[in-house]
């Protein structure tokens, strides 16, 4: 990404680093931002100050930020003027950082706040690293940083009323989505590593291997696409709900006008119009009573249809909707619906009541990280307000109550007062589609009486249901849904984690029948020895390593696949229960580690300088206490680094090498004890792991 403005801040490159990295645990964008024509004036305050010139000009410019951003001064407090390198440059480049981690929280949440500055070469050119929520919003904000600061620095206005509400449709296209989300974190809370399959859908797998499972939104790699289809056709689903028992709402198809009013009549007014397969509420007209309103919503619920030109006309049920969720064999969450209503002042319009009333709730908004969404004077509120006998422009006298919707709202939670036969109902729903995720839209008027007794009827069965409306109800306790359904994927105990094995050394042209020619320490033969011990053992194993890439003995890529991202990918396979890495320490650097941990962690002499010791740290960092790090005894800072955390540290050195000073002589020595172990790398290796 390259973007800037001539005589101000520029952008000459940014890097995505996965987390963990040598920053730290999260992910980052790595920028290079180069300062152009410096100030050679300050603002006569901060000369009257007795500021220099250069810091007068960066602290006016984070005022005008201020005026317009006054997040940058809650999350980073007073901006500072140090005394940077370049004649101020480095404050002008921790001025765009703190922007640019601004619009991020502001975009989608929690705060970020990670940065770090740091000069190059050339006194104009700064490192700069930020946190990244998502490195392309993260790339977004920083070029939209880059703009203001330019602008502040400028002297020009500074304005944000329409980049706010674009960088958080943003968001909304580029982040995960909520649903994934939760589940994404509940995952964490129970040490289930997970990876981003894509960066352009909430596709998200969690564990690794053939431990795995895929989510995307509420629906998993257990759901039917056959289920997913059915939920989609309402007529369909209601075939399945009835062959299962479950009271559905009498209904018919219709094609045209005449057709509705017809199906109408049969099935007994009132009735609701609605697309055969739209969904979330979009073209659902209720409570018809007469010929023209069955004839004017028809075409206004055909508008809203995805592919289907019939249109359901069904029997109206009176009563509360409310929301259900099912997950494997269980009613985990129930969020009760609400009407919508505005109430008159003699003042305002129904219109501006219903942005006074309604829209102003915080829980409601356009983007996907609100539970309920914006009410819009679309078909269906204009057909409930034409109900009313009242239109948008109507000024309502004081104390009427106006119904503005009835569906497409939910607030409560009720979870703990459903009746045992609604949620038996509710569960014997889902099966009846074939969906392990499901929400069920239930109309009801007491959610505490039993299904039968109160006429109350399933009305729909949706795959890839909102959670949000269980997690951020307006009264009652959220539900902990994303835990649940990860609960269902990963049985108590079960991380979805595979044994993984690291290897950093010099690379080699090793074959894989033992250590390097002359007995040299090649970690491409070390780690395809490894990987062949495992496989002996019983293990579908896979190999990434200078030689190439193999899953379960078979080659399936040629060529050095040492990177960070090979590995990666190799996580993903689902048929390896084990896997070996041979990394190239410079990539760790360079790109960050998209895994969390490993379980034994080899280093090899004769590795290379460089970036090294960074990469050792960051290595390091993701070996747990119950691991194994083998260090070669001419590395006396790996050593110590080793040590740290009580983790079992194996000592590698040359076959005459004398056995260092309280080095252990037993394999398998843990606590921070040492294991000293003499001859060849990869046949040390393998007679530790034994």
């Amino acid at each position: 990404m390259e973007s800037g403005i001539e005589g101000g801040i520029e952008v000459c490159g940014t890097r995505r680093l996965w987390a963990r990295n040598a920053w730290c645990p999260t992910e980052v964008v790595d920028a290079d931002l180069r300062v152009v024509g410096l100030p050679v004036s300050g603002q006569p305050e901060a000369a009257a100050a007795g500021q220099p010139a250069a810091a007068g000009a960066v602290l006016a410019a984070a005022a005008a930020i201020d005026a317009v951003l006054p997040r940058r001064r809650e999350l980073f407090g007073p901006f500072a003027a140090g005394a940077g390198a370049a004649n101020g440059a480095a404050d002008w480049v921790r001025l765009v950082a703190d922007v640019a981690l601004v619009l991020q929280s502001h975009a989608r949440g929690p705060d970020v706040r990670f940065r770090h500055v740091e000069p190059a070469a050339d006194p104009a050119t700064f490192r700069l690293v930020i946190e990244a929520r998502d490195h392309q919003l993260a790339e977004e904000c920083l070029a939209h940083a880059v703009r203001l600061v330019s602008a502040a620095r400028a002297g020009d206005s500074v304005d944000v009323a329409e980049l706010l509400p674009d960088l958080v449709d943003v968001a909304d296209e580029v982040c995960l989505g909520p649903s994934t989300l939760l589940m994404v974190r509940a995952a964490e809370d129970r040490d289930i590593p997970w990876l981003r399959i894509s960066d352009e859908w909430s596709l998200v797998q969690l564990g690794q291997g053939v431990r795995q499972h895929r989510i995307w939104t509420a629906e998993t790699d257990r759901t039917s696409a056959i289920a997913e289809t059915i939920s989609r056709n309402k007529e369909l689903t209601k075939r399945m709900l009835e062959a299962a028992g479950v009271p559905v709402p009498r209904g018919r198809l219709a094609r045209s006008p005449e057709e509705a009013w017809e199906a109408a009549q049969a099935v007994g007014l009132p009735v609701v119009v609605k697309p055969l397969d739209a969904n979330h509420g979009r073209g659902v007209f209720l409570n018809l009573a007469t010929r023209a309103e069955v004839v004017a919503a028809f075409p206004l619920a055909r508008e809203e249809a995805r592919r289907a030109r019939s249109i359901v006309v069904e029997q109206f049920i009176a009563g509360v909707e409310h929301r259900l969720l099912v997950v494997g064999s269980k009613m985990v969450a129930c969020a009760q619906g609400e009407y919508i209503y505005v109430s008159g002042d003699g003042r305002h319009t129904v219109a501006e009541l219903i942005d006074l009333q309604i829209n102003s709730d915080a829980r409601r908004g356009n983007t996907e990280a609100m539970p309920n969404k914006t009410v819009l004077l679309d078909s269906t509120v204009l057909a409930q307000l034409t109900q009313e006998g009242v239109t948008p422009d109507t000024v309502p006298a004081e104390g009427r109550r106006v119904l503005v919707k009835r569906i497409g709202t939910h607030g409560a939670d009720v979870t703990d007062r459903v009746h045992p036969e609604i949620a038996a109902a509710a569960v014997r729903a889902a099966r009846a589609v074939g969906l392990d995720i499901a929400g069920i839209d239930l109309v009801a008027q007491d959610i505490t009486r039993p299904l039968f007794e109160q006429g109350a009827m399933v009305c729909e069965v949706n795959a890839g249901p909102q959670l949000l409306v269980h997690t951020m109800p307006s009264s009652g306790p959220g539900q902990p849904v994303g835990d649940l359904i990860v609960a269902e994927l990963f049985p108590p105990g079960d991380t979805g984690r595979i044994p993984v094995a690291a290897v950093v050394g010099r690379p080699g042209g090793g074959d894989g029948d033992g250590a390097a020619a002359g007995g040299g320490h090649d970690a491409t033969a070390t780690a395809r020895l490894l990987e062949r011990m495992l496989h002996s053992a019983g293990h579908v194993t896979g190999l990434t390593c200078g030689a190439g890439k193999w899953a379960d003995g078979w080659q399936c890529a040629a060529g050095s696949h040492t990177s960070v991202a090979a590995a990666r990918d190799l996580l993903m396979s689902p048929e390896i229960d084990a896997a070996v890495f041979e990394l190239d320490p410079h990539d760790v650097i360079r790109a960050g580690l998209p895994f969390d941990r490993v379980d034994t962690l080899v280093f090899l002499p004769g590795t290379a300088d460089g970036d090294d010791p960074r990469a050792a740290a960051v290595l390091a960092a993701i070996v747990g206490p119950e691991a194994a790090i083998i260090v070669p005894d001419d590395r006396p800072a790996l050593f110590d680094l080793a040590g740290r955390g009580g983790r079992a540290v194996v000592l590698l050195s040359a076959p005459d090498a004398p056995p260092p000073a309280g080095a252990a002589r037993a394999v398998g020595v843990r606590g921070g004890e040492i294991v000293h172990l003499r001859g060849g790398a990869a046949e040390s290796i393998v007679g530790a792991a034994e």
